[in-house]
């Protein structure tokens, strides 16, 4: 977070305290998208086992990571014994993924007649 956002979330309310705790638990899933492409409803039809796609992407391009389809980062492939994992290479649009959950009020003067 942002020293800014850290200020306006700072607290000394045991309530809010364990309010903002607890929205660190909530567990949302993460997506690592190798690539996309979009194909005509025919040619996704006639897809059989063993059928290749070719993507214009290079082996060598970072994979996204995204949270609820919100890109937040990219990084590289990696194995990790049995398995891959993905090595963070870059944040993407930090300040930008922070949208706030309450619009603030707007305060408006009615006018009598």
């Amino acid at each position: 977070m942002s020293t800014d956002t850290e200020q306006r979330h700072t607290t000394t309310n045991p309530a809010k305290v364990d309010f903002w705790k607890s929205l660190l638990r909530i567990e949302a899933s993460v997506a690592v998208t190798l690539a996309s492409k979009e194909l005509q409803v025919d040619r996704i039809l006639s897809l059989v086992p063993g059928m290749m796609i070719q993507f214009d992407k290079s082996c060598d391009t970072p994979l996204l990571v995204e949270v609820d389809s919100q890109k937040i980062a990219q990084g590289d492939v990696v194995k990790i014994g049995d398995k891959f994992g993905l090595r963070v290479t870059e944040i993407l649009n930090r300040d930008e993924r922070w949208i706030p959950l309450v619009k603030e009020k707007t305060t408006q003067k009615s006018e009598v007649h």
